[in-house]
């Protein structure tokens, strides 16, 4: 073994010395000495002796040789502090062993700490047995205490006995006294259909079963127990916070995007049952409603922000590979894309969208009823269309099922009622009125059914689109309108109508004033049938902006959706082009802008739209509003990647020039006869008086020859 590059002597620390060759180095000359000296020296004669025909060796000799002389049996003199003469001129690694005594006492050295090791290792052996036994002892009293619980757990719901048990136990009694009682109990009458799931937790059922008897034992509460485990989030577990949220959302967001059941969702999630509630869709809709939270709602050192990123970073660890095809993660992706959307992530939030559209054609049941799942499939159908709608990127998605709408579920015993809420305490303060949500859901799907099919024609999947193809389109639209029953129909501020009709409606003037858009730029008319065309776009367009002022005065666009905002400018670039002067233009881009503005507190994604709409109000020259920096920042604000996240394009405009390349080039030659065979058709419903007008509906000079356009417009 190795110490270092120098001998290690046995008597002294200074390296080994040339005490057989150095005649210097006594007084006299020993024997020894002299006998070296004539050895190594050459005759004064001049002869050779035997000794001088041997190899000389090194000037001196150390009384410790390194390996390599040892080796190869020859002296070494050990001169040098880092290596010997030989080793050094044949650049070998001199290094030395050290002297016996020395290499005794190292190993005694070792020996000894050897024993300490060992004792130390005993030592915690001992403390690994006496934890493994508590350990032991601990997992048989646990098991015993499962086995008091199992009895419990196959007891309940089957003799009768239950609100007994729900009593000892909140009374605190244990799991083997109650177990021990049951045993010597007789079976009575009981509630079948509530027998509970081998796989739910005593915990669970509890829950369950105080629930159902919470009118009769006078054990329950408005609250929760506080013993009760809460497994849908671990991002808060303040009921307070997860009511607050959950009523924002289903207040604004569900009524619009109806994309699961509500009754199912909240039984579910109020007895731990996974049907129709998961951890995913449930952190995904606290994400989306913290964007109507106001920052005033909630503590001081909360970050509403870090909250909401917090629900979506669960939501997107909650969806797993193997749960993919249940239904909940399909509803809960749907949510994250319309969060992600809010937070102005849209390249982000099209993935989400895409793939809860694509899992949802494998989606399994799991229990949910048909109803739910036709709920679920009709909404994330319908979110998927909007979405393109507003991106303008060729449709992805499985087709449209051909069922017939909500075969399953019952619009017209919809008993769900509607309030103004906003903050913690609304829902006890402010009156309520019917919701119609689900009956607003069905005819969504049914207006999203054309939009689906104005989009195909104009992406050319359908070849060549013609005069008869895009008025087909157009008299559905009409005849959609014409259809709505009277609940959904009024749209005046007067009779109060709730936000998710409102927005029913404005989607309707959008998707006509999109139809016919492509038609006034394609060059293929002139002369009064382009100039009726202009009136028809211009008409849908302010009955759409009329409706947001109604929006804007009975709930404000706080809580606008992000689909919403799209349909704003939409309607504004359709103004501001067509009809610069009434209203005017300069009118119309401050009362655009407002409406952002005000929504942008909670949805990011409307400061680039604002930026967009500007740039258009300059390029059309619109004079800009004198406060135009109080309600929108200066132009530049925002870069290619904020522009790209709102809209996944660089322009929300619609891309009318891709549109043109499919239209008909001999299109005009035959609209006035297919108008009167598709749109003026004897069969075609007529509005009755009731029916709410588009504003400016008298005709003009040559209104035969022009299709009678403007009589369309009373439908």
């Amino acid at each position: 073994m190795s110490f270092g590059s120098r001998p290690i002597a046995a008597k002294s620390d200074l390296p080994p010395q040339n005490i057989l060759g150095d005649s210097s180095s006594g007084s006299g000359n020993t024997a020894s000495g002299t006998n070296s000296t004539s050895r190594w020296e050459s005759n004064d004669s001049g002869g050779t002796s035997d000794a001088s025909k041997k190899r000389r060796g090194p000037g001196g000799v150390a009384t410790v040789a390194c390996l390599e002389c040892r080796k190869a049996r020859q002296k070494c003199d050990g001169l040098s502090p880092q290596s010997c003469s030989r080793c050094q001129s044949r650049g070998l690694d001199c290094r030395y062993e050290p002297h016996s005594k020395t290499r005794k006492e190292y190993l005694l050295q070792e020996i000894a700490n050897l024993k300490r090791d060992n004792s130390r290792l005993k030592s915690a052996n001992r403390e690994v047995t006496d934890a493994a036994a508590d350990l032991r002892e601990k997992h048989h009293g646990l098991q015993v205490l499962h086995d008091w619980q199992q009895i419990i757990l196959d007891t309940i719901g089957r003799n009768g006995h239950d609100r007994d048990i729900i009593k000892k136990l909140r009374g605190g009694e244990s799991s083997e006294d109650i177990a021990r009682w049951l045993c010597n109990q007789k079976p009575i009458s009981t509630h079948l259909h509530m027998v509970p799931d081998n796989e739910r937790s005593l915990v669970d059922i509890v829950d369950a079963f105080e629930h159902h008897y919470r009118r009769e034992d006078g054990l329950g509460r408005d609250k929760r127990s506080d013993t009760l485990r809460l497994r849908w989030t671990e991002v808060t577990a303040s009921q307070t916070l997860l009511g607050h949220l959950f009523d924002l959302y289903f207040t604004w967001v569900h009524p619009v995007h109806m994309l699961f059941s509500e009754v199912d969702f909240k039984n579910s999630f109020r007895d731990n049952s996974d049907t129709y509630c998961s951890s995913a869709l449930v952190n995904a809709i606290c994400a989306m409603a913290c964007h109507l939270v106001d920052a005033n709602d909630l503590e001081d050192d909360v970050d509403i922000d870090a909250l909401a990123a917090a629900f979506m970073n669960q939501a997107r660890h909650e969806v797993l590979p193997q749960n993919y095809a249940l239904l909940t993660s399909v509803q809960a992706l749907a949510i994250m894309y319309l969060a992600d959307l809010s937070s102005c992530k849209a390249r982000s939030a099209t993935g989400y969208l895409r793939a809860s559209v694509e899992f949802l054609k494998a989606a399994e049941l799991d229990g949910q009823s048909p109803a739910a799942r036709e709920i679920s499939s009709w909404g994330i159908q319908t979110l998927n269309t909007s979405s393109t709608g507003i991106t303008y990127q060729k449709l992805y998605a499985p087709e449209v099922p051909h069922m017939a709408r909500f075969q399953h579920v019952d619009t017209q015993g919809d008993s769900a009622v509607w309030r103004f809420y906003r903050t913690v305490g609304d829902q006890r303060d402010l009156p309520v009125r019917p919701s119609y949500a689900i009956l607003t859901a069905c005819y969504q799907a049914a207006l999203f059914r054309i939009i689906h099919a104005s989009l195909n024609l104009y992406c050319g999947l359908r070849g060549v689109a013609t005069a008869e193809m895009i008025l087909i389109i157009y008299r559905r639209y009409i005849d959609w309108e014409h259809d709505l029953p009277p609940v959904l129909k009024t749209v005046e501020v007067e009779s109060r109508p709730v936000p998710h009709i409102l927005f029913l409606h404005v989607q309707y003037h959008v998707a006509v004033v999109q139809h016919l858009t492509p038609l006034l730029q394609s060059g293929c008319f002139d002369g009064p049938n382009l100039q009726e065309l202009r009136r028809l776009v211009v008409q849908h367009a302010q009955s759409g902006a009329e409706i947001l002022e109604h929006y804007r005065r009975l709930y404000s666009t706080r809580y606008l959706m992000p689909m919403l905002s799209f349909c704003i400018v939409h309607l504004g670039d359709a103004l501001i082009r067509y009809s610069p002067q009434d209203p005017p233009a300069s009118d119309m881009v401050e009362f655009v802008l407002g409406l952002l503005q005000q929504a942008s507190v909670g949805f990011p994604i409307c400061g680039p739209l604002q930026e967009l709409f500007q740039r258009t109000a300059v390029d059309c020259g619109t004079k800009m509003p004198p406060n135009i920096d109080a309600i929108a920042g200066p132009l530049g604000s925002y870069g290619v990647d904020d522009i790209l996240d709102a809209c996944t394009r660089l322009d929300y405009k619609q891309p009318v020039d891709q549109s043109i390349r499919h239209i008909d080039e001999g299109i005009a030659a035959e609209w006035a006869t297919k108008w009167q065979d598709i749109v003026n058709s004897p069969d075609r419903p007529q509005a009755p008086p009731s029916t709410r007008r588009l504003s400016r509906s008298s005709s003009s000079p040559g209104s035969d020859q022009n299709m009678r356009i403007n009589s369309l417009l009373n439908t």
